[in-house]
């Protein structure tokens, strides 16, 4: 892995970390939708360092499943990050069933115009068997990637079928450091 993309926090990390990377960093509250100050100052700093920034759009850090309030929350959260000039969002939903929910990403893959997106770690939940249909869909609706923290090397064999769509290992450093997880990706993210 030749990249490393941090997760920050807080926006006391940012000039810490930019300092150290050249390609993205990614912005979260705790796996969830950080505050729109954070997105806003982190995005201006991000741009006036020439570093791509990626914000965790979620509504709960307990599941993948959304109800409508939720999916609202998420999609007007993407709008913010939109207005703010973000360049990329991970996003994701799940049906109960542990597919992509097809409604939900419909409209939260609507409300990311002009941002590159990204599937969330929930990819990690969808069973293996399913994997041809998500893939399916993530590619008609212009995703760039998934991130993801479980059967790395099988995911991305998977996604040699699929090259418009690249992985983006959701990893700790010592995961990242462990044979199984080894991978042929540009960056990962750094998992705290």
């Amino acid at each position: 892995m030749n990249n490393l993309e941090p997760v920050i926090d807080n926006f006391r990390e940012l000039p810490k970390i930019a300092s150290k990377v050249n390609y993205r960093i990614a912005i979260a509250n705790n796996q969830m939708t950080p505050s729109r100050g954070l997105i806003a100052e982190a995005t201006r700093y991000a741009n006036e360092h020439q570093i791509s920034l990626d914000v965790f759009i979620n509504a709960s850090n307990e599941s993948n499943i959304f109800d409508d309030t939720e999916a609202k929350i998420m999609e007007a959260d993407l709008f913010q990050c939109q207005s703010l000039g973000t360049d990329g969002v991970i996003i994701g939903a799940l049906t109960s069933e542990n597919q992509i929910d097809t409604e939900i990403m419909e409209a939260l893959a609507g409300a990311s115009d002009g941002m590159e997106m990204f599937f969330s770690p929930a990819f990690d939940e969808i069973p293996e068997n399913n994997w041809d249909e998500a893939l399916s869909w993530l590619t008609e609706h212009q995703f760039s990637g998934i991130v993801a923290s479980q059967n790395l090397q099988k995911l991305e064999q998977k996604l040699k079928e699929f090259n418009t769509l690249r992985l983006v290992p959701y990893l700790t450093t010592e995961e990242a450091s462990q044979p199984e997880n080894q991978t042929d990706s540009f960056i990962y993210i750094n998992k705290k």
